[in-house]
């Protein structure tokens, strides 16, 4: 299950880095494509959880992250390793999705709705930081108004068809 919502996740982030590219975002570097693509992976982790809660024991919760947390890191790892060279860094990676997930625990969030304006803010600060200055002032926006609401929707498709929880 984890495996399955971990794939999703990452095509979902990818789309992000290739939709920014296709709408003349300037990315310079593949290392900049990557952490783009870390900090969608983080909001979608954290989607993740907040979906997850009402629906699992915390152990249940606990093992699901967990076990999507360690998929995501090796690939993040990969993508590290092909655009950076040799090295760690998946304890970077889970420090910064923990250091995310506080972040994100103080915006509001529904299961109808996602992720509140002030969490999806929140998501296109952290990619701007992420960006160039060129495209800095439009990239909130950007993430705000099309690219949050679209893998919100696209992942909670995919929570609800994969996911269950034995109570």
């Amino acid at each position: 299950m984890a495996n399955a919502i971990g794939a999703t996740i990452w095509k979902l982030a990818a789309n992000v880095v290739l939709n920014m590219e296709n709408e003349n975002f300037e990315t310079a570097t593949q290392g900049q494509r990557v952490d783009i693509l870390e900090e969608m992976v983080c909001y979608l982790v954290h989607f993740c959880d907040r979906w997850v809660f009402p629906k699992a024991s915390q152990d249940q919760r606990a093992e699901f992250i967990s076990c999507l947390v360690k998929d995501l890191a090796r690939m993040l790892e990969d993508s590290r390793i092909d655009v950076q060279g040799e090295g760690e860094y998946r304890d970077d990676f889970v420090s910064k999705i923990n250091q995310r997930s506080t972040d994100y625990a103080g915006y509001g969030f529904s299961e109808a709705e996602g992720g509140s304006f002030a969490m999806r803010c929140r998501l296109g600060d952290h990619v701007k930081e992420s960006m160039g200055e060129r495209d800095s002032r439009w990239i909130p926006d950007y993430i705000v108004g099309r690219e949050a609401p679209e893998i919100e929707a696209a992942l909670k498709r995919s929570l609800a068809g994969l996911v269950t929880f034995e109570t």
